[in-house]
């Protein structure tokens, strides 16, 4: 049963004495509480009937005992919920099924030219749209494989085709999406599971409580994943003004620009996972980029995690120190990480499907795998970027020496940065006057 701390628990309710019933789901909230329960309600029948003239004891084949009865009793609800025999013979097990039909699986589907005709939309830049959201390989355009819905969601781009914008470009933020999309779904799969799976649950039981809890939920992925979008994007124009060169042009530049790139590492990450799970693991790495999008502001960039690793980017070396700085100062407070070390390099580099390739790329990387734990090590040219601005004032430099760095022609000479305390006093003092 739900308490007063709002968590979602599941629940079954008996009928009235002598009542006809079969299991029904809801979403119910109040005071706060939101409580997620799989009900048995009163109904004029016991089961649902079997489709008219089709012979479906094949469904339970191989099945026995409490197993069979179980599923028979979940595929009596998918019938009474217009699942038809077919999607459940090619689904197993048909747990979800009425699940996917809220968000569109109707079990329908149709070819690359049945899509290509409906919508306008050309057919060699659709096949390229379907390889870029991640469907499946189909040489043959008249194969019948996608679902009908998938084939709505590609058509959107003749839709960006027809305001001007470039083929190419689009094939590019479809595939940007997808992998973002295709990480947020396995999330929000699991999500919804831990909220309604629970110790003795029946198939039923899961699959009423997750078409009840995903009903309430798809009306509101839309906006929450426009809103997001469109918050990045104000955000993208903030930090990303078009530049002198680009008016000039007319047009956006796809060359290099000098940017700061930084990567943080947790140390021994490896071999710890030599004595930990690796769910453990993962839930460190994850705790490790939650904590560094926390601290991230603009104009400093978080662009990704790679494995233990986040990597930065910012325009201005400075910002970019202050973030790591701070990074590594939180985890080496915090005794369930690691210690943390970090690596600094600025350079020219290129923008492309939001990462970063370049020079300062590689030499982040390899800084950072030569430096100690709880430091933040910079390459020179961050340090004379720096060191003699107003902003550099913040930073005391210690020189460490010159390494020859991986993948990397010339030695690197590295400095050591930290924070300039003697400054920070001074800054606190003036603030308290």
């Amino acid at each position: 049963m739900p308490g007063d701390n709002g968590m979602i628990g599941c629940y079954r309710r008996r009928p009235a004495r002598g009542a006809v019933s079969r299991r029904g789901a809801g979403i119910s909230a109040s005071s706060g509480v939101a409580a997620l329960y799989v009900d048995v309600v009163e109904d004029s029948v016991d089961r649902a009937p079997e489709p008219a003239g089709e012979n479906t004891d094949d469904l339970l084949e191989g099945l026995e005992g409490a197993v069979r009865a179980e599923r028979a009793e979940l595929i009596d609800w998918l019938f009474s919920q217009g699942i038809t025999a077919a999607e459940i013979r090619t689904t197993n097990p048909p747990l979800l099924l009425a699940t996917r039909h809220v968000i569109g699986d109707d079990g329908t589907y149709v070819s690359t030219r049945e899509i290509s005709e409906t919508y306008g939309i050309d057919l060699d830049l659709l096949q390229r749209v379907q390889r870029a959201v991640g469907l499946a390989r189909v040489d043959d355009p008249d194969a019948v494989v996608y679902m009908r819905a998938d084939g709505e969601a590609a058509a959107y781009t003749q839709r960006f085709i027809e305001l001007g914008l470039n083929p190419d470009q689009i094939v590019l933020v479809v595939r940007v999406l997808a992998e973002g999309l295709s990480r947020a779904a396995e999330v929000m799969r699991y999500t919804a599971l831990e909220a309604i799976m629970h110790p003795g649950a029946t198939e039923l039981d899961i699959a009423k409580g997750s078409k009840a809890l995903v009903s309430q939920i798809a009306p509101l992925l839309g906006p929450m994943i426009q809103e997001m979008l469109f918050m990045q994007l104000r955000h993208m124009m903030e930090t990303e003004a078009v530049n002198a060169g680009e008016r000039a042009a007319g047009k956006p530049l796809p060359g290099a620009r000098e940017v700061s790139v930084a990567f943080a590492d947790l140390v021994g990450f490896t071999k710890l996972g030599e004595v930990v799970s690796a769910e453990e693991l993962g839930h460190l790495a994850g705790r490790l980029a939650d904590l560094a999008r926390e601290l991230t502001a603009p104009p400093v960039r978080f662009i990704k995690t790679i494995g233990d690793a986040v990597m930065l980017v910012c325009p201005d070396p400075a910002p970019l120190l202050d973030t790591v700085l701070n990074l590594v100062e939180v985890v080496d407070t915090d005794d369930a990480f690691p210690r943390l070390r970090a690596g600094v390099a600025c350079g020219r580099a290129v923008s492309r499907a939001g990462d970063w390739f370049g020079s300062p790329v590689n030499a982040a990387s390899r800084i950072t795998g030569v430096a100690r734990p709880g430091t933040v090590l910079a390459a020179d040219s961050v340090c004379d970027a720096v060191r003699d601005t107003a902003a550099g004032a913040g930073f005391e430099w210690s020189f460490a020496g010159p390494r020859r760095l991986k993948g990397i022609k010339n030695e690197t000479k590295l400095f050591r940065v930290r924070r300039n305390l003697a400054d920070l006093a001074a800054d606190t003092a003036t603030e308290g006057r």
